[in-house]
């Protein structure tokens, strides 16, 4: 066996050199334990807003150790409960948190269960392993040494030596004269509290090294912050009080009393409840103690033969060995799973524990210091409305756990059930698309701080759905998207940001299920995967709109229009994917051409010149400056046109000029000519093949030995457009030609033709969505 799977104590005095060693790691609560297990399993990922001024701090996390790793059943946590999550968990580093349950509620198979089963599992973990240490009181008592009756009887007196100095090794390993009575404490107490309270200060300021300027910060921060009152506020557990004193009156020293106290490790263990333990509604509410066929009332436990030695030791009555069910997971986790039958009562009477931290054992007050969670449904907080329990109210910390309201996640989860192959069936951007359509029917049409941000989405109609629902997915995923336009962006203010994130709270609580998401996602691949085609955009919509039983289109299907939207977002994205890989020209070109224009426009037609930069000789014509101003500009039809924008240039070159200095080519002006060009090339990159039918046929020839037989300029711009496409937008060789065909097949071009006269807002080429 492992050694630590084994129970294995150490003395007061070992545990003291614990401290030292590592007092942060040492010296925790069970919150800030919970907080450090949380911490060491979530990785934040970087903030590409970092650097924005407007930044709510709302960032990706990395929560796949936490839920999914080693877990039979994982769980995928959005970007918008991650970040609620980790908020809550924040608040568990001040130390004790009494008078707080922490319930998820959400609706039926948004995923509660599985997020709590897995959040105790890696507790349970943690725990186990040194980092996660936590430590709890076990009495060793030497029996032939209290019933000494040469002992005498002593005040509770303790000197500074009582509490500067922990006993030493040769004191505290003697060999025991008689029997050993071994008493766990039922409330896994830490061993620092049996020191009366008055004292800790004193000890832990003589204890903890102060050799370095670092354990002198330690040390002082121990001393003095909120988040280590816990240590010198703290009681111990009845019992453990009791058997303190007791042995105390018995012994008359400090030292001798912590050397019949031993410290181990404390075993967190749901299944036999120590530590950990878990309420599903229909568990019964009485115990059964450790005597055979013997019931207890619900409020408390013992042990009738361990009563008797303590009795007969001490006297009677002097240690009451009694707890509550509560105490075993005291300084642990106390949880209730669905707060219905059973569990409605159990919620209820937890009032008086989180209003005073304090549980009474029959005349006796008895501390709890729990971490105590809750899953709940919505209609279910009509239990604590309907007990009219204001205060009790005000101790619930509620943290919603809605349906996946990002594509990204949704997409995760498909690929754990499915497999991860499943990516390879699709054309890229189709998958993502699928996931966004299963978010859309979770989120909701209105949404008043954004439609307060953006009134009319209409000039965003390329990339967006009228509703804004595709925006929305894209800031719930800590996207910013470039389409958006600028005075837009400028708009987006810290304030604003909340609101619209804040919304996340009020969508997810309709639509496909979790469990329902699956099921459908099942039913879509079976039927459209296959090893010869991949599932392409049109397989989706038509699923969508026709392949599932209209009682269910229109209960859960995203709003009218979304689906329309969907598509040309990703038509026009694929549009501009393969412009972008049908590009096909030089920058020296484009270079030398731009230099020439700007000195050109110096001149009058029919000029000729030798321009000072290329050292080309150049003749200003009418065509010339109609074809600069069309691919820089869209412009110059007509002759009227072409002038008016060489004189709008020529004058901005003049103020260039003047500049001493500054090297054409790093200008701001050359910078968005260049640009310009090039976006204008991109633009017009398919119009020359859109009405060659060996272009498409060349397309589908790729890769086959027919492909040798078409035209070799053809061939070039063909292999140039697949090769890109595999290389910078995710394709391989089968989906390449698929998109291409597609965008060709349905005249995407001419669909999409007036975006030179469009005022909607220029975006890069590539990626519409990330």
């Amino acid at each position: 066996m492992q050694r630590n799977k084994q129970r294995i104590d150490r003395s007061f005095e070992e545990y003291t050199e614990l401290i030292k060693e590592n007092p942060r790691r040492v010296l925790r609560s069970i919150s800030q334990l919970f907080y450090d297990m949380v911490k060491a399993n979530v990785r934040e990922e970087e903030d590409m807003n970092s650097e924005d001024r407007e930044s709510i701090g709302f960032v990706r996390y990395d929560c796949s150790k936490l839920f999914v790793d080693g877990a039979d059943k994982p769980f995928f946590a959005d970007t918008p409960f991650a970040n609620r999550f980790m908020l809550q968990i924040g608040t568990l580093r001040q130390g004790i948190q009494q008078n707080r349950i922490h319930v998820y509620d959400g609706p039926t198979g948004s995923g509660k269960s599985t997020f709590l089963n897995n959040l105790l599992r890696m507790f349970e973990v943690y725990t186990s392993t040194p980092e996660g240490y936590a430590f709890e009181v076990l009495w060793d008592i030497d029996e032939a040494v209290i019933k000494d009756p040469a002992k005498e009887n002593k005040d509770l007196q303790l000197s500074v030596r009582n509490v500067d100095e922990v006993p030493d090794s040769a004191s505290s390993q003697k060999q025991r004269s008689g029997g050993s009575l071994r008493i766990s404490c039922p409330s896994h107490d830490y061993p620092i509290l049996v020191i009366p309270k008055e004292y800790r200060f004193r000890f832990f300021y003589h204890l903890l090294p102060t050799r370095t300027k670092k354990e002198r910060e330690i040390r002082d921060y121990i001393l003095r912050e909120k988040e280590y009152e816990w240590l010198f506020g703290g009681e111990a557990c009845i019992v453990c009080k009791s058997i303190f004193q007791s042995l105390f009156d018995r012994l008359g020293s400090l030292e001798k009393v912590l050397q019949m106290m031993r410290v181990r490790v404390v075993r967190f263990d749901r299944r036999v409840g120590e530590g950990i333990t878990v309420f599903n509604p229909g568990d019964p509410t009485y115990l059964q103690s450790s005597q055979p066929a013997m019931h207890l009332p619900k409020d408390h436990n013992t042990d009738h033969s361990l009563q008797e030695r303590l009795d007969r030791l001490f006297g009677e009555n002097a240690v009451r060995y009694s707890y509550s069910p509560l105490a075993k997971t005291n300084n642990g986790i106390y949880v209730l799973m669905d707060i219905k039958l059973h569990n409605k009562d159990r919620l209820l009477e937890l009032h008086n524990v989180l209003s005073e931290g304090i549980h009474k054992v029959g005349d006796v007050e008895e501390n709890i210091n729990s971490l105590f969670f809750a899953l709940m449904n919505p209609e279910d907080k009509k239990v604590i409305e309907d007990a009219k329990m204001e205060s009790f109210q005000g101790r619930i910390q509620f943290n919603t756990i809605t349906y996946v309201l990002e594509p990204k996640t949704e997409i995760d989860i498909y690929c754990n059930v499915f497999g991860q192959s499943i990516e390879k069936h699709f054309l890229p951007r189709v998958l993502d698309n699928f996931a966004r359509a299963v978010v859309g029917s979770r989120m909701n049409q209105e949404c008043v701080p954004q439609k307060e941000w953006i009134p009319d989405f209409k000039k965003y109609s390329r990339y967006c759905d009228g509703f804004g629902l595709l925006l929305r997915m894209e800031l719930y995923s800590n996207n910013i998207p470039v389409w958006l336009s600028e005075e837009d962006k400028n708009k987006f203010k810290a304030e604003v940001r909340r609101a619209v994130i804040g919304e996340g709270l009020k969508e997810g609580m309709k639509g496909f299920s979790g469990r329902e998401s699956i099921a459908l996602f099942s039913d879509f691949f079976g039927r459209y995967s296959n090893d010869e085609k991949l599932i392409t955009m049109n397989d989706v919509v038509e699923f969508f709109k026709h392949g599932m039983p209209k009682l269910i289109r229109d209960q859960k299907l995203p709003p009218k229009g979304f689906l329309d939207s969907l598509v040309a977002s990703y038509d026009y994205a694929v549009l501009n994917e393969m412009k972008e890989a049908l590009y096909f020209y030089g920058k020296d070109q484009i270079s030398r051409d731009i230099l020439n224009f700007l000195e050109a426009t110096n001149y009058d037609f029919g000029d000729t010149f030798e321009c000072r930069y290329t050292h080309e000789e150049v003749q200003v014509t009418v065509d010339f400056l109609r074809l600069m101003a069309n691919r820089l500009a869209g412009r110059g039809a007509n002759v009227i046109e072409a002038q008016k924008f060489a004189r709008d240039i020529q004058k901005k070159y003049v103020v260039v000029v003047a500049s001493q200095g500054t090297e054409i080519i790093k200008t701001d002006l050359y910078r968005e000519l260049f640009d310009a060009y090039v976006r204008r090339l991109k633009e017009n990159a398919l119009q020359p093949f859109m009405d060659n039918k060996n272009f498409r046929e060349a397309i589908k020839a790729f890769g086959t030995e027919d492909f040798d037989s078409h035209d070799a300029r053809i061939r070039e711009h063909v292999s140039h457009m697949i090769e890109n496409l595999m290389k910078n937008f995710g394709h391989n060789e089968q989906s390449a030609k698929e998109v291409s065909l597609y965008v060709l097949d349905k005249n995407l071009v001419s669909k999409f033709a007036e975006a030179a006269q469009t005022t909607q807002p220029k975006v890069p080429f590539g990626r519409i969505f990330p």
